[in-house]
């Protein structure tokens, strides 16, 4: 048996973390509490009740609404155990709230106000003085205990956390709000006050330590990132600030227009909210720029603004309801007119114009402005210019671009709350939509978003096939250019070819879709007399199609096969069998597709590189018999070699035992079931130690399914062999698979076929045509009920043991993605990630597999590769390993991440730069390629 790790970090505690960070930060996430006069109202009427006795009954009722308000913005983002958990959380968190904290004080309501945001500021504080430090001139993750607070109102609080729950805070606070209001929070209570310490500010914080950083450094590599979400939040912030109020001919206005909330969303006004944040920000940031301190910035508008102010006002004012579009566009463009502000594309920002002084330093504008924003706050806390109104004023506005902005980042940041892909889906749409793939610097902005990882060797983009071979090959120059310019530009390569920097290749990848059940096997095309109607039979042929188009490519342009180094199938894995991609990938790994050598304009000979293989298998699965059996027939039936790869296959970690317990009943479609246990058969079939209880069992249920699908009546030519010979025969091209022998027509081929009365028999051919049938199909994917019992369980154990070996053995490797395995996947912490029970260190077990680490989809999880890998060493010294184990068992992986990567790091930098510019001159020849 395998050995099964402790997991210390239970998941209670992990739920406990995101309910106790909804509580601290219910004020800042979304747009329930826009209205920061709710908030001021509420303390006030505490404060009165504390001190006046009459205004106890009058707000009594008040105060308990508003913390039922609060309970419900928390439950519907939480596991919670109880409403008195949440209050007293809530009270920990912000005392002024309750009667305690103003301890017979009688103040204003100015006063009042002020005391609530001086603690919203607090809390942003003190979380960053727990989780943020710097060394060796960046901001890294502060993995140790924290010490305690100077004013012991969260000593407690602190201390209740190991080191290893810091890890899971740091990650689920990232997951929860943007890191860079805490980031600009550490600079100036750091005494970090010059700009200049913004410079090069990219890069998500870095969760290394020290010794960790001296592994890392000698180079990652980043084998699955989908290019379309290689982007952070900042970049498209960014471009919706910076939006031009065009919806119909903008892309970032198409984008807002047809933006579509998640179910958690609290406002569906999202083209009206960004609007407003624009201004808000764009008032904030000059005021910033040219108060004087000693007035407030209500009254600086009315100083500084020409014309009928009453309609800022009523913006910046407004209590629960966003203003129209079309008022709002008009007030963005007065604002750009009154204050000289210079028109920015979507990736520069309007921030720089207003902070001229900044324009030089390398970094985000929403850093700049962030950065600013705290440094007044911090400036006017000690100013003898200080009155209430111009502090009060400030945070008024500037708590209410900050609920915007957090509400947003919910929309295309996903939560543990829900698994699967389907749910994940949504949120990878919104968060990747608002960026234009169109646009001449895309790849230029999402190459040099992905290259602030200090760390990064290689890089494998994922990357969709066009239509025609024409966009391909101008998509591919467009990424090779932009790429060259980096090269160029960032890193000298002109002057220096030993500098080094990133190797890039590109992974096509198949994207799963579904097929209706509408089909007839009976109905012919008139001219070519093949079957017209083939489930399943145009999404195969559409692949095929693709593949060539781009293996043809591959054979026409010198050393482009180094650059197009993979295939890889993606999205749902529900959507698509493995059995539609098997000739697809058959037809890829055919050495007749594929020369060996091919000469450059230069007359040199260049090497093909063989094309490689990874699959989207066993990440998400109804049961886990489900997401083995694909991992297996990615293997078996779809040519995969040593050196190929598994995306994800978190079906091979999961602990049976804990998902049996989980999944007592699973609703799944009963031909699914069916091909599980055909498979389980087949797989009982080839080993010498078959449980024959199991195997018994397992022999009568097939019959069992089948017979609800297949017929009604006992019927003996329906054996589990011919079943199981069918199961397998469906993964051959499906269109061979149902030729009409020439010999007979077409009636007598059907008659043959067909199911008749007079020849009640089941035959091969008649099987395999049930799968395309509109009748057997809606039997198919019907949705049944099946308990995982005792004897299935057996069956799921010895499945994933086989799976396993089988991986191992074969030299397949797996690609493991911590955060976004613990979003999706059937796991409920980084500790319990498959990495840790299929690839164990110093263990001589078969099933220890090859893997590698990557980061997915860095926009939707906020990570990047790097963080991955640090969140596994903090989970193996968690599981109790000393440091020097885990940072070997961590040199180990990083070393697999590059060996295991498709790009290959066999030339020197000359001859790569030789190459790829010879590769850009032959893309930019029209006639060359053709």
């Amino acid at each position: 048996m395998m050995k099964r790790w402790k997991v210390k970090v239970h998941i209670d505690m992990l739920k406990k973390i995101n309910m106790i960070l909804n509580v601290a930060f219910f004020p800042f996430k979304d747009l329930s509490f826009y209205n920061n006069n709710d908030l001021v109202d509420i303390a006030i009427a505490v404060h009165d009740q504390t001190n006046n006795k009459k205004a106890k009954q009058r707000n009594f009722k008040s105060i308990k609404k508003f913390k039922e308000k609060c309970q419900q913005n928390i439950i519907s983002n939480c596991e919670v155990n109880s409403l008195d958990e949440i209050d007293l959380i809530l009270e920990k968190f912000y005392p002024f709230f309750y009667k305690r904290y103003f301890k017979n004080e009688s103040l204003t309501l100015h006063e009042v106000e002020q005391k609530i945001y001086e603690y919203f500021f607090y809390i942003v504080e003190q979380f960053s003085r727990a989780l943020l430090t710097h060394r060796d001139g960046q901001v890294v993750f502060k993995y140790w205990k924290h010490e305690y607070d100077i004013k012991g109102e969260f000593d407690d609080f602190w201390n209740s956390f190991t080191e290893s729950d810091k890890v899971h805070m740091f990650s689920a606070l990232g997951r929860l709000l943007p890191l860079d209001l805490f980031v600009a929070s550490y600079y100036v209570n750091n005494n970090l006050h010059k700009s200049i310490q913004l410079s090069n500010l990219y890069q998500h914080v870095n969760l290394a330590d020290a010794p960790l950083h001296d592994v890392l450094r000698n180079g990652v590599a980043e084998n699955h990132v989908h290019a379309s979400a290689a982007f952070n939040f900042s970049l498209l912030w960014q471009s919706c600030m910076n939006f031009n109020g065009n919806f119909t001919n903008n892309h970032i206005g198409k984008y807002l227009n047809e933006f579509e909330p998640s179910n958690t969303n609290t406002s569906t006004s999202c083209k009206e909210y960004i609007l407003t944040a624009q201004i808000l920000r764009i008032i904030i940031a000059q005021y910033l720029k040219s108060s004087t301190h000693d007035e407030s910035i209500f009254e600086w508008i009315r100083s500084n603004f020409r014309g009928d102010l009453e309609v800022f006002f009523s913006i910046l004012s407004s209590e629960s309801s966003f203003m129209p579009v079309d008022v709002l566009k008009e007030c963005i463009e007065k604002l750009k007119r009154e204050f000289n502000i210079d028109s920015y594309d979507d990736h520069t920002d309007y921030i720089f114009s207003i902070f001229e002084e900044d324009k030089h330093i390398k970094t985000f504008g929403e850093n700049l402005f962030l950065f600013h924003a705290m440094k007044f706050k911090a400036t006017i806390e000690h100013s003898n210019k200080r009155t209430q109104s111009s502090f009060n004023e400030f945070c008024y506005l500037f708590f209410r671009y900050l609920r915007i902005k957090n509400e947003f980042y919910q929309q295309v940041h996903q939560t543990n709350t829900i698994k699967g892909l389907d749910y994940f889906r949504a949120y990878f749409d919104r968060a990747t939509s608002g960026f234009n793939k169109d646009s001449n610097d895309y790849y230029l902005v999402m190459l040099r978003n992905l290259f602030q990882n200090q760390y990064l060797r290689k890089v494998e983009l994922r990357l969709s096939i066009l239509g025609t071979e024409g966009e391909n090959k101008y998509n591919i120059k467009k990424l090779i250019c932009a790429y060259k310019q980096i090269l160029i530009e960032d890193y000298n390569i002109n002057e220096d070819t030993e500098v080094i920097f990133p190797r890039i290749g590109i992974v096509y990848h198949l994207i799963k879709i579904k097929d209706d059940i509408h089909k007839d096997w009976r109905e012919f095309e008139k001219n070519t007399r093949k079957i017209k109607f083939i489930h399943y039979g145009k999404t195969q042929k559409s692949y095929i199609d693709k593949v060539k188009m781009i293996l043809n490519l591959r054979n026409k342009v010198p050393y482009l096969s180094n650059f197009i180094i993979g295939l890889d199938a993606a999205s749902l894995e529900n959507n698509t069998p493995i059995h539609v991609f098997a000739p697809v990938f058959e037809q890829a790994r055919n050495s007749d597709n594929e020369s060996m050598v091919i000469v450059d304009r230069d007359g040199f000979i260049a090497k093909q590189q063989s094309l490689f293989f990874t699959f989207h298998a066993g990440e998400d699965f109804r049961h886990l018999h489900s997401g083995l059996r694909r991992v297996d027939e990615v293997i078996d039936f779809c040519k995969f070699h040593s050196g190929d790869r598994i995306g994800h296959g978190i079906a091979l970690g999961v602990s049976v035992e804990k998902w049996v317990e989980e999944n007592e009943v699973i609703v799944m479609p009963r031909g699914e079931y069916l091909d599980n246990l055909l498979w389980t058969w087949g797989v009982y079939t080839k080993v010498s130690d078959i449980n024959y209880r199991t195997y018994a069992y397992l022999q009568h249920k097939i019959y069992s399914i089948a017979k609800n699908i297949f017929c009604e009546e006992y019927d003996s030519s329906l054996s589990v062999e011919l079943l199981y010979e069918v199961y397998r025969l469906r993964f051959n091209h499906i269109g061979e698979t149902l030729s009409k022998p020439q010999d007979i027509s077409i009636d007598e081929w059907i008659k043959r076929n067909e199911w008749s009365d007079s020849d009640p028999k089941w035959s091969l051919n008649r099987l395999i045509r049930v799968y395309h049938d509109e009748k057997y199909l809606e039997k198919l994917m019907e949705p049944i009920f099946i308990s995982t019992s005792e004897i299935e369980a057996e069956m799921t154990v010895d499945m994933q043991r086989y799976v396993r070996k089988k991986v191992a053995t074969t030299g397949v490797v797996i690609e493991v993605n911590p955060t976004s395995n613990y979003a999706i996947g059937k796991m409920e912490s980084y500790s319990e990630n498959q990495f840790f029970d299929v690839n164990l260190v110093n263990d001589s077990n078969l099933s220890n597999i090859m893997i590698n680490i990557n980061s997915d989809d860095p926009i939707v999880f906020n990570t990047n590769v790097s963080n991955e890998i640090a969140y596994l060493y903090y989970g193996m010294l968690d599981k109790g390993l000393g440091k020097n184990t885990a940072l070997n068992w961590i040199e180990d992986i990083r070393k697999s991440g590059m060996d295991t990567s498709f790009i290959r790091d066999n030339i020197s930098n000359f001859d790569y730069i030789r190459q790829l510019n010879c590769l850009i001159d032959s893309l930019n020849d029209p006639n060359y390629c053709e």
